[in-house]
Formats: C-alpha cells, sequence, structure tokens
C-alpha cells in the first residue's frame, strides 16, 4: 500500500523492519520477500547503493537456506541495480546466475532474465544483440500470459531499434508496449513508453508527435513527483 501511495521511504523502513523480524523467526522465505521488495523501494528512490545492499540479505548469506526462486530473483534484481551503478560486469554476472538457477526451475523467469540481458546488451553498445534477446522475452512473456514482462520486452526492442538507427521500426513496438501498461496501470512503465516514444519520433523527423510524447511523459513524472525519473528522462531527450 506504501509503494502504491507512493510513500517509498514508508515503504522501505517498514520492509526492512519486516526483514529484521523475519529473521527473528527464521523465516527466510518472508527475509528474501522483504529485503527484495525494500530494495525496489530504494532504487524507485534513487538510492541505489541501498538497493544493492538490501540484497546482500539473500546474496551474501549461504548458510540460510532461502528458496531457489527468492534466490534467482535476488541475482535479477541485483543485476539492475547494478546496470544503474554503471557495473555491467557484475550485472551479466548476477544475469548469469540467475539463467543457470532458472534452468533448475519450471522457469517462469525467463523472460524476465532475456530483459535483462537486453538491457546489458543496450549498455554495452550491442543494440543488435539487444534486439535479439528483446524479441525472444516477448515471444517467451506471451507464451506465457506475462504481459508485464511482455511490455518490458516491447520496450527494449522498440530502444535498440532506434539505437540502430531504425526510429520508424521502433514506433510500433513502443505504442504496443504503451497501450500494455496503460491497461496495467503502471505509470513508470508509461513514462518509460512515452520517453521513448518522443526519442523515437524525434530521430524519425516528426517533432510534433515528438512533443506531444514529451509532454505526456512530463506530466506522468510530475504526477508520480519523480524527480529522478524526470532528470533522467530530460537528459536522454537532450541526446
Amino acid at each position: 500500500m506504501l509503494m502504491r501511495a507512493a510513500d517509498l521511504e514508508g515503504a522501505a523502513r517498514q520492509y526492512g523492519e519486516a526483514a529484521r523480524i523475519a529473521a527473528t523467526v527464521e523465516n527466510v522465505d518472508a527475509v528474501a520477500a522483504n529485503s527484495i521488495n525494500q530494495s525496489i523501494a530504494y532504487q524507485w528512490m534513487g538510492r541505489d547503493a541501498d538497493a544493492r545492499d538490501a540484497l546482500s540479505r539473500v546474496l551474501d548469506d549461504p548458510r540460510r537456506p532461502f528458496p531457489e526462486r527468492r534466490r534467482l530473483q535476488a541475482e535479477l534484481r541485483r543485476a539492475i541495480v547494478d546496470l544503474a551503478l554503471q557495473n555491467p560486469v557484475s550485472a551479466t554476472t548476477f544475469a548469469e546466475r540467475a539463467e543457470k538457477r532458472c534452468a533448475n526451475l519450471s522457469c517462469e523467469y525467463a523472460a524476465t532474465i532475456l530483459n535483462v540481458q537486453a538491457q546489458i546488451a543496450l549498455e554495452g553498445s550491442r543494440a543488435a544483440d539487444a534486439e535479439q534477446l528483446a524479441t525472444r522475452a516477448a515471444e517467451r512473456a506471451r507464451s506465457r500470459n506475462d504481459r508485464a514482462e511482455q511490455a518490458n520486452a516491447l520496450r527494449l526492442q522498440g530502444k535498440a531499434r532506434r539505437l540502430q538507427e531504425k526510429p520508424k521500426e521502433a514506433l510500433q513496438p513502443l505504442e504496443q508496449a504503451l497501450a500494455i501498461d496503460r491497461d496495467l496501470a503502471d505509470p513508470r512503465k508509461i513514462l518509460a513508453d512515452l520517453t521513448e516514444l518522443s526519442l523515437a519520433s524525434s530521430a524519425a523527423g516528426n517533432r510534433d508527435a515528438a512533443k506531444d510524447y514529451y509532454e505526456r511523459a512530463l506530466t506522468v513524472s510530475r504526477a508520480l513527483q519523480d524527480t529522478r525519473g524526470l532528470a533522467e528522462m530530460e537528459a536522454q531527450l537532450r541526446k
């Protein structure tokens, strides 16, 4: 509830306290779940180092019998945080760990892993590889009816095409991602979609569309009171 109400500080504090209490009764699943949620809250606040440290309860304690599913979730989350901390080497390591662990599960996280690997490829200026990974992620997510991960994959696919100087081809997957994220009512993902659509439209030479998407993104960012997201959006659009 606190996350949805945008009380991220309160949410992070409560998740940390819940993890501490769970540790006193040796409820390792609850320790992991609350640590992962605390990491998300910290990252939404722009506190990436704290987001990384929250995961240490799971990743740096081999003695506790954490469920494989929680270890995999923590590894994926660490890869995402490491990307934000501009540490692609560590991000790659944790994504690979998650991929190996996924082979031992059913595995419901295959699309997520592919999307994280696509993000890593983008950070490494390997846009063509990123597009292939995102395409595979979209197919996997679609087969499991995982709409949130499908939208993530479509957004990455669009960004990868834009970075390969194919902005017109980027628009369709980005519009599809926006439609899904609007259905899911996920404002942070909507902000990311609108930002990418503005960039792709600008690169395609459609200034009016680029301006419209930018203004819509600005409205969402302000409504979220997301100063970090606003700064990142404006930095991307200035490039």
